[in-house]
């Protein structure tokens, strides 16, 4: 039986590696998102949000987006969960509605019908569910090819095909836009058994029924009034025919349709409904295109050169023009030549290459959404001119037949690849306007940390075929640099404007102890130093600003000129590394010793201001603090003194107000929020005393003090506005934010919210990038503030003491910041705002192995590479290419033998092997066993397991061991040794210093020997074992070896070095097929299995009966979601040295639709609480009004389903704490469940429930935590500050 190709090994480190965990923490586990997927299964365009707005629906496995057509590009509207896997997708439009509604099913038997609204109960958009149901039925064996639905373009009847055999319609009444399914559902039973697709057929001459969006094209009704379904079936020959049937509503029975056509293209897979006026469908098969219409004759095209066609879309309405796109991402327009509603004949043009898809959508003006599940989704437009080739050349990074990198030599860098695929030198049609990194699917990755600081970075093997790719994930920004300087004491930097209205910066001011600097940009692309007369370079500046008069301002602290000479020297030349793009905007400037307003156009000192004149007892310098508005400043100095400043259009310093506060000052901000963007009518001040506090401006009138609890200063406060909120955020001095929502017109504070950013003070600042405000935290964390679906989000800054930070915007730094870091100055640009970053370096060739050698710094990729015009089926060119692990500069190759694909790789080091003379291996494959010299003294090796495979076989019989050496600097690999074996080496890891490999089912141990004249050979150190069916993955610790079986679960080996045997020492007895495995601690093992569970096995040691020690015990399960293929140890994020989540182990997961997840092991009081919580999540409560649910209005249940429901609603309410979209159910969704069974999940906390409770309105919280706690042993503020713990561990 071959393997699938979606499951791989892991091998972890032996002996001698990290400490175990606390004991039975392993037991009490946390798994949580890090990464949404990213793989498109579905897609759809129509009027879902609003009758005259055009949305675009992508589905992401378990995540539904809904974005809105703008001039300027797709606009995320709404992004919800599901809690189930979508199968099937459609848009359609009810008879008489004015907008779509949505149709999900997802694989495990759950039908919804959604309808947005724009508004719901607290004013946020959201889906409300018109129907839903379980369509699972009690027997009947679920089709293999995938669920279908399809929708009658009536609205009559929605089919589902689910089991083989077998119908299932639900029947919709006539309701017009109070669209209900009506009676019970039923089955029809179908002779065809091998489904391919299926379509409801619109007849051509029908008439319209008005209509709607796409998926939901007019259509008459037709047999009598019943709809026609089309079949694209295939039979046991392996023959493929179409058939339809008229679905009888009446009678509830399929009668045979008025279309049948046997022995069509035996490559046949979509099947295209043709709307009206010309009715009909398209079979598309791999060489020929089929139009078929009971009333028209048959019309047929070829496709040249023969290809897999993977998706479809319509372009027009009437259905005259398709665009088809195949396996190896080239897309074809289809038309369909036709006069007086007759189809005359079909073309295909081919209109060039992009990403390889799994659905298209057309969105208007030739513009077109292409959805991918093996590589990054475009949005891509379409020209009626053939386009110009990009650079005039194929894309660097794609890989050659012998693997060097296109167009260089060793060090050719496959990082600086193309954005698509290379082109097959036919003419292009197709412009990419936009595209969307995508991790799916992830076959293989591996987590360094190359700094060695406890976060690591994770690469991943990505994408299929032309698409496949290395993806570098991080958790944080990165900056790039494009100048930099040496420059110790700053103390502040500012960017200034000539104008308000100047898009550039024309100067950066930096302020020093005892004097202020300016910088300029000269002609030359070079920060000179400038001057600007108004400005007083004598004293510090703890202010500078363009204010909205086209004036400068600047505060400034009096005092002697510094003797900071060399300073200066270092200040006079900065010179222009590169450009990198970056963000605008600028502050004002002000000094300790007085506020001064300069003139922007001639430089001159306009008016300055001095609290000596304001305040009797005050003192020159004596100015502590400034904030500034476009038109107002704000200072403060001893005493808890504060006087307002307004800056006038006609150049005067007017003094507007004055305050004392009760305690020091220690911290202020005016930054307008609401509706007058220019001038602020808050200020923020936070004091001595351990409060935050907001004044009304002009007067300075207290309005609302806040305590912040402890004894520690508040060192920064910032009014900041989010997506259209506005937050007051305040910083204290051990490194904690609070934060909380700020109504501006009331200044009333709500949802107050607690975490922790580092350890030392916090300073906030405002920056721009890409058009959007964020606020930036200085310390020992550098931390960016932002929001995304209203929720205030921290993004690591992947650079260490950013003490000050500010927008410098400039033709030469275009979209940049100024950065002071320790004694530098440095300008570039930052990541965009996101919480993980994701790097693409393209190969042109699909991944299917990575092994990191830290010892030579490099990454050992295994890949398949399939050039143009192979079929999906074909077995590609297998290579190993070894990559720079920090550039990932692409530094040598290895060509495999004909036929042979690589299908394991590990580094790892045997004694006396590496770095010998073995044959230099620029291409050449294995030809024989062991024929190579071995080295003569110990090195890093990579490890590569191989598989030949013959068309003849089911199973290989034939494989390699191939021992690799890299030596930095060369362009090439040394072959050190190669053995051949018996089957294909599906797993190889280090194990003891031995190599352990499994062969099919066996497993087998070498040793490095030597064997004469200096040279060594692997040879076997014990008798292999054989293990079950195949054994697929492989996990060592200590004296023991972990076996995962295709079929059956987990098998535990040890390992006798006396008796130089491996023995079975336990077995899970329990059947299960495994795709990936990882140690937990010594005794705890998890596994993921290809129903998308994660099941966690203990051995017993300490068993009673000889029986019960031979059994690996079950005790977790968890159904994740994911197909996952590969679990590591590892981290993204790094753990602050005191926290209580510092030590927790944590594994990382990755799978098929491009997810990333987290694995944590708790405490076990830990575990208790969360179990409480994640209880009272999901408990349903009394709706608010009184309602029904929307979801009652479903009345077509089964009869087992509707009384299920109905006893569920007098038992409690319909609305839980944390609702699922379309009325799915957590229970059911987290239940572990394959083929057999299905049972509760155990020992398993769901993260992405938990951590929804930071997202609850306080109110909900409090009652949430109220019916959890009633004893009120524990309060809001706990259950926040652990799950944002454990939220900060991805």
């Amino acid at each position: 039986m071959a393997a699938p190709m979606a499951v791989d090994g892991n091998a972890l480190p032996g002996a001698g590696g990290a400490a175990a965990p606390p004991p039975h923490s392993v037991l009490f586990n946390y798994a949580v998102t890090a990464h949404k997927p990213t793989a498109v299964r579905h897609c759809a365009v129509g009027h879902f949000t609003a009758p005259n707005e055009t949305n675009l629906i992508i589905g992401r496995s378990t995540h539904l987006e809904i974005q809105r057509l703008e001039g300027d590009g797709l606009k995320g509207v709404l992004t919800v969960p599901l809690w189930g896997v979508l199968s099937a997708m459609k848009l359609f439009r009810p008879k008489n509605a004015s907008k779509d509604l949505l149709l999900l099913l997802t694989e495990h038997y759950k039908f919804a019908l959604l309808e947005f609204n724009a508004a719901g109960p607290d004013g946020a958009p959201e889906l409300v569910t018109r129907a839903s149901a379980d369509v699972r039925d009690a027997i009947g064996r679920p089709v293999e090819a995938g669920q279908l639905a399809a929708v009658d373009p009536d609205c009559r009847a929605i089919a589902l095909q689910l089991y083989d055999g077998q119908l299932k319609v639900l029947q919709l009444d006539d309701g017009g836009p109070a669209l209900r399914v009506a009676g019970e559902t039923f089955n029809v039973r179908l002779e065809e058994l091998g489904v391919i697709d299926l379509a409801f057929l619109a007849p051509s001459g029908g008439a319209s029924s008005g209509a709607g969006g796409a998926g939901s094209s007019a259509a008459a009704a037709a047999g009598g009034g019943n709809p026609v379904l089309a079949i694209l079936y295939e039979d046991t020959k392996q023959a493929r025919h179409l058939k339809t049937y008229t679905l009888n509503l009446a009678t509830k029975e399929l009668e045979d349709g008025p279309l049948t056509q046997p022995n069509l293209d035996a490559g046949s897979s979509r099947l295209i409904p043709v709307p009206h006026p010309l009715g009909g469908a398209i079979v598309v098969g791999e060489s020929v295109l089929t139009y078929l219409n009971d009333q028209q004759p048959t019309r047929s095209t070829q496709i040249k050169p023969n290809t897999a066609i993977q998706s479809w879309c319509k372009v027009d309405d009437d259905g005259s023009r398709y665009l088809l796109s195949d396996f190896a991402g080239g897309l074809h327009l289809l038309v369909l030549a036709h006069a007086d509603n007759r189809v005359a004949g079909l073309k295909v043009q081919t209109l060039g290459r992009t990403t390889s898809t799994s659905c298209m959508a057309y969105l208007d003006n030739a513009y077109v959404f292409l959805g991918s599940k093996g590589g990054d989704s475009q949005l891509i437009r379409l020209h009626t001119e053939p386009l110009p080739p990009p650079g005039g050349a194929a894309g660097a990074g794609a890989m050659d037949a012998d693997g060097a990198g296109a167009g260089g030599g060793g060090g050719a860098g496959a990082g600086a690849g193309a954005d698509a695929p290379a082109d097959d030198g036919g003419p292009s049609y197709v412009e990419v306007v936009d595209s969307w990194p995508s991790l799916a699917p992830i076959v293989d990755f591996v987590v360094m940390d190359l700094e060695r600081q406890g976060q690591g970075q994770l690469v991943a093997c990505s994408g299929v075929f032309q698409d496949g790719s290395l993806r570098v994930v991080r958790n944080g920004i990165g900056i790039h640099e494009a100048a930099a300087m040496e420059l110790p004491g700053i103390k502040g930097v500012w960017g200034l404007r000539r104008g308000w209205l100047d898009a550039y910066h024309s100067h950066l001011v930096l302020s020093f102890v005892r004097e202020t600097r300016l910088l300029a940009i000269s002609d030359d692309d070079v920060l000179d130093e400038a001057a600007i007369p108004g400005f007083d370079a004598d004293a510090q500046t703890l202010l500078a600003a363009t204010t909205l008069h086209d004036q400068l301002l600047q505060a400034r602290a009096r005092g002697a000129a510094t003797a900071a000479a060399a300073a200066r020297r270092r200040l006079r030349r900065l010179r222009r590394r590169r450009a990198e793009p970056s963000a605008p905007a600028a502050p004002p400037q002000v000094t300790s010793g007085a506020v001064r307003l300069v003139s922007a156009s001639s430089g001159a000192l306009l008016a300055q201001w001095a609290p000596a004149s304001a305040a009797r007892n005050a003192t020159p310098g004596s100015i502590t603090l400034a904030a500034a508005s476009p038109c107002q400043v704000l200072v403060a100095a001893g005493g808890g003194r504060l006087w307002l400043l307004e800056a006038t259009e006609g150049g005067e310093l007017t003094e507007v107000a004055g305050a004392v506060m009760d305690a020091e000052v220690s911290c202020l901000d005016i930054t307008p929020v609401g509706a007058d963007p220019h001038r602020a009518s808050l200020a923020a001040i936070g004091s001595w005393s351990m409060q935050a506090s907001l004044l009304a401006l002009p007067g300075l009138t207290p309005l609302v003090t806040q305590p912040l609890g402890g004894e520690v200063i508040p060192r920064s406060v910032a009014l900041a506005e989010f997506e259209g909120a506005a937050y007051l955020l305040c910083g204290l001095g051990d490194g904690q934010l609070h934060n909380w929502r700020l109504a501006p017109e009331t200044a009333a504070l709500s949802e107050h919210k607690k975490v922790v950013l580092g350890t030392k003070p916090i300073l906030l600042s405002a920056f721009s990038s890409g058009g959007q405000r964020h606020v930036f935290a200085a310390s020992d964390r550098p931390t960016i503030i932002y929001s995304a679906n209203r929720k205030l989000l921290y993004s690591n800054l992947n650079a260490n003491e950013v003490a000050f930070l500010c927008s410098f915007n400039t033709s030469s730094f275009p979209d940049s910041l100024a950065l002071v870091k320790g004694q530098q100055l440095s300008l570039g640009a930052i990541d965009g705002i996101q919480k993980l970053h994701i790097r693409t370096v393209p190969l042109g060739e699909q991944p299917r192995r990575i092994a990191h050698q830290p010892e030579t710094k490099t990454l050992g990729v295994a890949t398949i590479s399939t050039p143009a015009g192979i079929s999906p089926g074909d077995v590609g060119k297998g290579h190993l290419r070894v990559f720079s692990d920090t550039t990932f500069d692409l530094l040598a190759s290895y060509a495999l033998g004909p036929q042979e694909i690589p299908t394991a790789i590990a580094s790892m080091a045997l004694g006396g092997a590496g770095g010998g003379a073995g044959a230099a291996a620029d291409g050449a494959g294995p030809s024989a066993a062991g024929g190579a010299a071995g080295g003569d003294e110990s090195g890093a090796l990579f490890v590569v397991g191989t598989a030949v495979i013959r068309p003849t076989e089911v199973e290989p019989s034939k494989g390699h061991i191939l021992l690799l050496s890299y030596t930095p600097g060369a362009a090439s690999l040394t072959l050190v040794e190669q053995l051949e074996v018996r089957g294909a080496v599906y797993n190889v890891a280090e194990f003891q210093g031995k190599l352990l490999a499994t062969a099919n089912n066996k497993v087998h141990l070498y040793k490095w020997a030597a064997a004469g004249d200096g040279r060594h050979e692997l040879v076997s150190d014990c008798s292999p074992i054989g293990v079950q069916v195949l054994c697929l993955h492989l996990a060592v610790r200590g004296d023991y070896v972990v076996v995962g079986d295709l079929m059956n679960s987990i098998t535990l080996l040890e390992y006798k070095a006396a008796e130089g045997a491996l023995e079975v020492r336990a077995r899970d007895q329990e059947s299960k097929w495994l795709t990936a495995l990882a140690l937990l601690d010594d005794d705890t093992y998890v596994a993921a299995d290809n129903s998308s569970n994660m099941v966690v096995v203990r051995k017993n040691p300490d068993a009673a009966t000889d029986e019960e020690r031979a059994r690996l015990e079950v005790v977790g399960r968890f159904h994740t979601g994911e197909f996952v293929n590969r679990i590591r140890p590892g981290s993204l994020v790094m753990r602050l040295p005191d926290s209580e989540l510092g030590g927790v182990p944590t594994l990382l997961y990755g799978g098929v639709a491009g997810s990333v997840g987290l694995l944590a092991s708790l405490p076990k009081e830990l575990y208790t609480m969360l179990a409480a919580l994640q209880d009272g999540l999901k408990k349903a409560r009394p709706p608010r009004h009184g309602r029904a649910p929307r979801a009652a209005c479903l009345s077509a249940l089964p009869a087992r389903a509707r009384h299920a429901r109905a006893a569920s609603r007098r038992a409690a309410a319909a609305a839980q704490v944390v609702r699922g979209v379309g009325g799915l159910d957590w229970e059911s969704w987290r239940r572990f469940k394959d083929e057999r069974r299905s049972e509760p999940a155990t020992h398993f906390i769901d993260g992405d429930l938990v951590e929804a409770f930071l997202d609850l309105p306080p109110a909900r919280a409090a009652e949430v935590v109220a019916a959890v706690w009633p004893g009120g042993e524990v309060s809001v503020d706990d259950v926040s500050r652990r799950v944002e713990e454990l939220q900060r561990l991805h």
